[in-house]
């Protein structure tokens, strides 16, 4: 069977169809991935073992900007991009994980009546996935809240799917990098880019939150690293680099994280069970990290702190909060289900066009 994905933007759209296509791929399938040209689906998905094809598709921004005025031939000249791409790699379905580049996507599997899913990591649904929910064989869900945004369509409950990896925990020698071992850790990230107002807090607030008992795990992201690696050089206790593609291996290495709210991220931290501080990127689409914040927090999984809030009292009488309360957060962890969405939505897709060629074959 041949599975095509429309995925980019942002490594919450890209990192969940690579998860699961490569369940598709184990079950003997061929998988083939649309994106836009230089971006980062198109570094990420040939490092995944996947064929990539791109094309031209421009965000369509929410403030007035001259270079709308090209959105429709983008969008035009992707969508016949993308059929001539469909019929030549005979596709038989496609899903799209939400995003501006899954617009022509969608739009190109429509127009050649192949069956069409997407799958919405957040709670408050883009306005590509609004727009078409109606019109595709089924959205799947990650959140219960994002139902009453998406009020036509077939909904499916599903979560964010996530990359399966070996050995989670693997070896680790903290004296190598400073760290005691023996205190409990603080992952603290604002993402492969950093945030400069949650570097800013920790900035500030690293002397009182290492006079808690605790030591650092801090990514800062590229911007500012070497500033904030100057001033605190000489700290024990703490561990900090710009960025690794190893971080989510460092998960279980924390008893707390600091972090940003986007749907893959909340996604890890659930499967390593992690209680966090969630400050959502008040400059996200629709401010929908809030939302996903404010679900997980409902949840008791994790801790809302916004942006406009943070300072060192509050981030210090957060992280006492979660320490006294470990026991809480870890019980209603523990009544999560395991993370296996690539899997279930990897075997929901093929069920579903097994079902559609045995029907193909019984009509003639």
């Amino acid at each position: 069977m041949k599975f095509v994905f429309g995925c980019g933007g942002t490594g919450g759209h890209i990192v969940p169809a690579i998860a699961i296509a490569k369940r598709i791929q184990k079950l003997g399938h061929e998988c083939l991935f649309i994106g836009n040209r230089d971006s980062m689906e198109s570094r990420l998905v040939p490092e995944a073992g996947f064929s990539f094809a791109g094309i031209h598709v421009q965000k369509l921004y929410r403030k007035l900007s001259l270079s709308h005025l090209l959105f429709p031939f983008y969008l035009l000249s992707s969508t016949l991009r993308s059929i001539t791409i469909l019929k030549m790699f005979s596709a038989e379905t496609v899903l799209c994980t939400g995003g501006f580049v899954s617009g022509p996507v969608a739009l190109a599997a429509l127009l050649c009546r192949i069956p069409c899913y997407f799958h919405e990591s957040n709670s408050l649904p883009g306005i590509t996935t609004k727009l078409f929910a109606p019109y595709l064989k089924a959205t799947f869900i990650s959140f219960p809240g994002a139902r009453k945004h998406l009020k036509k369509g077939n909904l499916i409950d599903s979560g964010v799917p996530i990359m399966e990896r070996e050995n989670d925990e693997g070896d680790f020698d903290f004296s190598k990098y400073g760290l005691s071992g023996t205190k409990p850790i603080i992952l603290v990230t604002g993402g492969s880019q950093g945030s400069l107002a949650i570097n800013n807090a920790i900035d500030k607030a690293l002397d009182r939150i290492q006079s808690m008992g605790f030591e650092l795990i801090w990514q800062t992201g590229k911007t500012g690293y070497a500033t904030f690696k100057a001033k605190h050089s000489s700290k024990t206790g703490l561990l900090m680099f710009d960025f690794s593609t190893k971080l989510t291996s460092l998960f279980p290495k924390a008893k707390i994280a600091i972090c940003r709210a986007g749907a893959l991220t909340l996604a890890e931290l659930e499967h390593q069970a992690l209680p966090a501080i969630l400050i959502p990127l008040p400059s996200s689409a629709e401010n929908h990290q809030f939302f996903n914040a404010q679900e997980q927090e409902k949840r008791g999984l994790a801790i809302l702190l916004e942006q406009k809030h943070l300072n060192t009292e509050t981030l210090c009488e957060n992280i006492a909060y979660i320490d006294t309360h470990q026991a809480d957060f870890h019980a209603r962890f523990k009544q999560l289900k395991p993370n296996t969405h690539a899997a279930d939505i990897a075997q929901y897709l093929i069920n579903h066009l097994s079902d559609k060629e045995k029907d193909h074959v019984r009509q003639n």
